[in-house]
């Protein structure tokens, strides 16, 4: 195929067997992966017959945009290409009456998940501050593991001990809520598979090519999913790197790929290697810093494709705020004089809580930014509360939901009432749902929360027969959102702009079904599909996408994927990259492997640069009132002098060492209040 160099053709036109594609940064994964399609296309295979899985929604809509310009939007459309999380959603809405009942299920989002963990350490006798992110972490990699609740070993560790606690009675709660979160969404597919040989054999035979993007990412659970959808042929493509995989402690496991040819036997390797994204110094600095790594790795360099380019600045400021203000007047400078826009810069961090300075000097200095990783459209409160009406509608059985409405907007329902319901229902044998709707018999519910539940109870019985009348989605949402108070509550009861603002999402949020209806036609648009989508990020909110251009500012996570003209990696520093909780032996769960990961950590936030790579890093900061010396990071011990130059600005000289104490004394002086 033209426009392929001889690595790429080699993984397009490789016909039978399992196929490692060893992709570094910047060498065409994607095209590698839509060209493959395009040729099996070419050969005779069915579109359906093709499933590629890619980790992101953003990343599968790209891939869907090319293939479409390969091979026509109509054939495209045919190819089965999602993430991992949206094919379990398929797959269990086709086969989820394996699960023993009518095969309905509602997904629970992280939000939903936390507070599910939240209420049963309440039942336990309360928080006791413990972190219930924690405990919920730890039950997904228990769940990613197949390891059953009696499986998890006994633990001193508090967090550790209460999680194996909580891990019983969270799997109890979903299932009687008919519920599943997003480990679910892979983790039951695959028990499906591995339990139900005929169920396995039909999508074995659906399915005669595989490609997994990213396979470095991959956790057990989608590795088994993996192997159990792979047939007889093993046609099964991955593409990833190992030197990218920085998600270890979400329960990707690197050997995923290290091992791929002892997963899958006679696996041919092709490794890409040419660099159409960075120019050479970037490249010559990446290549250094990760072939230092003492993990096992599999060998390959990266070959600039682009030519010789500026070397890298690295730069030494006084402190974090001097930092600060050196990368926000350079990203000045060179916007007024050297041709880049706003847009074409990235300023890239470990850690969100580095950011803080910097935003206050961009805002002081009137730069325009954006951060990646802000609130989502469907993670704000009265949307989620909206939301949360609608999955009443169609799945009384979730209690989350439920508890959620009940007394929101108020109506006399509090939290004393909300346990008198659930003790009822429990005495009756009854799910939680039943209590709105027999509400009337609890006599320990005050009289005005007793007739508002009736009404609440009224008003849902209402909204699902017109929903069952066929009426327009859209238009049972709104009229839903306006009987239950919500309209009422964020206009008349939130202070001005602020509630018409909240209003202004719960109208968009009925917009969206408006568009989710027109796409899907009146005949296949279904509230349950609707919401299964914004549950996995499916939609956008069109306010976040605004069109001005602004400095990107992101930590190293979440810049995967992307690339920037200008790119400028800040904090460069021992406890920030690597981080401390990598490093410090106080911390049980610190391990060499931790610190291998932060160096690919540091690798991936060099390579989003094209054109001009900063290194910044600040010589000291203030802890617990005193002025601490900071060690520069070990990553920049060994990069390749030739491919650098110290950078300063004019109006940033090391400061003398008279002037080095006074800065000291003032910071001393803040921080005691003088």
């Amino acid at each position: 195929m033209p426009g392929l160099n001889a690595p790429q053709r080699t993984a397009v036109e490789h016909d039978q067997g399992p196929l490692l594609v060893l992709a570094g940064a910047g060498s065409g994964k994607t095209r590698v992966i839509t060209h493959r399609i395009a040729r099996l296309l070419e050969r005779g295979v069915r579109p359906e017959a093709i499933f590629a899985v890619s980790f992101t929604n953003k990343a599968a809509g790209e891939m869907r945009e090319r293939m479409d310009k390969l091979i026509g939007r109509q054939t495209a459309g045919k190819v089965w290409l999602s993430t991992f999380h949206s094919f379990g959603v398929r797959f269990l809405g086709e086969e989820g009456k394996a699960l023993g009942h009518d095969g309905r299920f509602v997904i629970f989002d992280q939000g939903d998940t936390l507070g599910l963990v939240k209420e049963l350490l309440k039942r336990r006798g309360g928080e006791r501050g413990l972190d219930a992110m924690a405990i919920l972490a730890r039950i997904s990699l228990w769940k990613n593991a197949f390891k059953a609740p009696e499986e998890i070993p006994d633990s001193d560790f508090e967090y550790d001990a209460i999680a194996k606690e909580i891990y019983p009675e969270y799997e109890a709660s979903l299932r009687s809520m008919r519920a599943v979160d997003f480990d679910d969404l892979v983790v039951v597919p695959v028990r499906i598979l591995r339990d139900h040989p005929e169920i396995r054999e039909r999508w074995r035979n659906r399915f005669r090519y595989l490609m997994v993007d990213e396979f470095q990412d991959t956790n057990r659970s989608q590795l088994e999913l993996t192997r159990l959808l792979t047939n007889e042929l093993r046609n099964l493509c991955v593409v990833g790197d190992d030197d990218q995989s920085i998600y270890g402690w979400r329960g990707a496991d690197v050997s995923n790929i290290l091992e791929f040819d002892r997963h899958f036997p006679g696996a041919k390797i092709v490794k890409l290697e040419d660099n159409y994204r960075s120019k050479a110094p970037i490249i010559e600095v990446a290549n250094r810093a990760i072939s230092l790594s003492t993990q096992k790795r599999h060998d390959k360099t990266l070959r600039p494709a682009r030519g010789p380019g500026e070397p890298v600045r690295v730069s030494v400021a006084e402190d974090q705020v001097r930092e600060a203000k050196l990368v926000t007047r350079e990203i000045e400078d060179i916007v007024k004089t050297q041709g880049f826009r706003f847009g074409d810069i990235a300023v890239l961090y470990r850690s969100n809580l580095q950011a803080r300075i910097l935003e206050e000097e961009l805002q002081i200095f009137d730069v325009p930014y954006q951060m990646i990783g802000g609130q989502q459209f469907f993670d704000r409160k009265e949307v989620k509360d909206a939301a949360a009406y609608l999955r009443v509608l169609i799945y009384p059985h979730d209690e989350m939901s439920m508890r959620r409405i009940i007394n929101y907007p108020a109506r006399g329902i509090g939290t004393t009432s909300v346990e008198r319901m659930a003790t009822w229902a429990l005495a009756k044998g009854k799910p939680f749902s039943a209590a709105l709707d027999g509400i009337e018999e609890i006599d320990s519910i005050p009289g005005n929360g007793r007739r508002a539940g009736v009404t609440l109870a009224e008003t849902m019985k209402s909204a699902r027969r017109e929903l069952d009348s066929g009426r327009r989605l859209s238009e049972v949402a709104a009229t839903l959102f306006e009987s239950v108070g919500i309209k009422r509550d964020l206009l008349e009861g939130t202070p001005g702009a602020v509630g018409a603002r909240k209003w202004q999402n719960i109208i968009y949020l009925i917009r969206s079904i408006e568009r989710f209806e027109q796409d899907e036609g009146p005949n296949k648009a279904s509230l349950a599909t609707f919401l299964h989508r914004i549950t996995m990020r499916f939609d956008q909110n069109q306010e976040d996408e605004d069109p001005k251009n602004r400095v990107t500012l992101s930590t190293l996570h979440g810049c995967k994927g992307l690339e920037f003209p200008v790119v400028f990696l800040i904090g460069c520093v021992e406890g920030q990259l690597p981080h401390s909780r990598t490093t410090d032996p106080k911390i049980t769960e610190a391990a060499p492997t931790d610190v291998e990961e932060e160096r690919r950590l540091f690798y991936v936030g060099v390579t989003r640069a094209r054109d001009r790579l900063y290194l910044t890093r600040p010589r000291r900061r203030p802890v617990r009132g005193k002025v601490v010396a900071l060690t520069p990071s070990r990553f920049l011990d060994g990069l390749p002098e030739e491919s650098m130059v110290e950078y300063e600005r004019p109006d940033e000289q090391p400061l003398g060492t008279d002037e080095a104490a006074d800065m000291a004394q003032s910071i001393l002086d803040q921080l005691r209040g003088g």
